[in-house]
């Protein structure tokens, strides 16, 4: 056990250094993920809120599709099917549109969810004293809704930063594929992916901790109403 510790003493610097250069993408690459998948969980929610049965269908398509299909088959796809059809991806670019379309599926579930855990008659309470339904969103029932949003929205985001190795295997420089680089260079495997894992928990777990802090927080004293 000491003889394996001992092999990071030599190498530590230049591993740090590229593994460093690493999680920076990974970084970008699961905030660029997550950006989109807000977007598109904020657009879905709203389909499935519309009056329109075939809006509130095609969302329920869309997001059952997205949490069946395995998320490598669909940065595989898209990687490697769409210049067929004439439009070439980066590695990073599809890695991100890839972690946002599976992503979109489970934040408008949390955002259709927070929206739904509070009662029906709040909004028609804020339109009758004269707001228009926008500002009844905006003023009232986003700013409770989002309350319990949060973690599982903190949540949705670690999911995702973990999911960003998988871009690994579509040529993207992030994190796992700088490992995957020098543990071919250094014959040194378990060393490297032990290292990468630590990187993961530093970055991961404190989001964690801060999701059940703020769970804890916005729970203690409220009491869901459902309409």
């Amino acid at each position: 056990m000491i003889g394996f510790f001992q092999q990071y003493p030599e190498y530590w610097s230049d591993w740090v250094a590229r593994l460093l250069l690493g999680a920076r993408v990974s970084a970008e690459l699961s905030l660029t993920g997550f950006a989109l998948a807000a977007l598109l969980g904020a657009l879905l929610a709203w389909a499935m809120k519309s009056p329109s049965a075939l809006l509130k269908r095609l969302a329920v398509f869309f997001i059952q599709g997205m949490r069946a299909v395995p998320l490598l088959a669909l940065l595989l796809a898209l990687y490697f099917t769409l210049p067929s059809l004439g439009l070439t991806l980066s590695g990073y670019w599809a890695g991100a549109i890839g972690l946002g379309l599976q992503g979109s599926a489970y934040v408008a579930e949390i955002l259709r969810g927070g929206l739904d855990s509070l009662h029906r008659g709040q909004r028609e309470a804020a339109i009758a004293t004269g707001l228009t339904p926008l500002q009844a969103f905006t003023a009232v029932i986003f700013p409770q809704a989002i309350r319990g949003m949060l973690p599982p929205l903190l949540n949705a985001y670690v999911s995702i930063l973990k999911d960003s190795s998988l871009c690994a295997l579509i040529a993207t420089d992030e994190l796992m594929l700088a490992a995957r680089a020098i543990a071919s260079e250094s014959f040194l495997p378990m060393h490297i992916f032990l290292l990468v894992g630590l990187f993961y928990f530093v970055i991961a777990f404190p989001l964690s901790l801060l999701s059940r802090a703020l769970e804890v927080r916005f729970s203690r004293g409220r009491k869901t109403i459902r309409g």
